[in-house]
């Protein structure tokens, strides 16, 4: 479903007269249908730099990621805008560890917007996003709230929503149990591992072990990149 081949990333200090700082280098990753893949390795070797690759927000310097996206596998790397935006709209859902949505909507109408690209009733999507917002305990008399009226652990519920609510068949997972306490955090596994079940592709960052535990099938070290002089 996704294969990520001699990934090299840095990024430009323009404020600090131009320094470039290495942060992935020469990394490969390979993710089948119904497989979850654990990214390993300490704070800063680049595992949320990573899944941005992956999702398109970050473009790396060298290497290919390829993913499977309408029956065939399309390359991310230098793809155009409008592939990259249908690529995200049906192929990838990407929980994040931040929630950034449009202010004053709804959190139940940004899940329902999310929904609408996997049916195409709006009444469906309504019936879908209710009963992921449901599933995941987030009370219905916030439904209509925006969520940066939220707690953190209200608003990474709804960023769950908006990505287990759709048939994406890739999830990029960035500490999806962040800010949740026990129940919700097993009701968030729970979730996610319906999903990979029922043949999606993983890669997460879970520095939570119990998620860890429950949720990957192998773990990737990633390899830190070289300090340049």
């Amino acid at each position: 479903m996704l294969t990520a081949q001699a990934l090299r990333k840095s990024f430009t200090l323009h404020l600090r007269g131009g320094v470039t700082l290495p942060v992935l280098e020469g990394n490969d990753l390979t993710v089948a249908a119904g497989e979850c893949v654990g990214l390993l390795g300490p704070s800063g070797v680049g595992k949320s730099t990573l899944l941005r690759c992956l999702y398109g927000n970050y473009r790396p310097q060298a290497g290919r990621i390829r993913v499977r996206h309408d029956g065939a596998m399309v390359d991310l790397v230098g793809a155009p805008p409008y592939l990259l935006l249908a690529v995200r709209r049906r192929t990838i859902g990407y929980v994040s560890q931040f929630l950034r949505v449009i202010p004053r909507i709804g959190a139940l109408d940004l899940v329902i917007e999310r929904a609408l690209a996997f049916t195409p009733s709006e009444e469906e999507a309504r019936i879908r996003a209710m009963t992921m917002l449901t599933a995941l305990n987030l009370p219905a008399r916030l439904w209509a709230l925006p969520p940066a009226t939220f707690s953190g652990g209200e608003q990474q519920r709804v960023n769950l929503a908006r990505v287990l609510v759709g048939d994406y068949p890739i999830l990029l997972l960035d500490e999806p149990t962040a800010a949740l306490d026990q129940q919700n955090r097993d009701a968030a596994i729970e979730l996610i591992g319906q999903r990979v079940r029922s043949g999606a592709a993983a890669v997460g960052i879970f520095h939570d072990a119990d998620a860890r535990r429950r949720l990957t099938d192998r773990g990737v070290e990633l390899v830190p990149a070289r300090e340049t002089a």
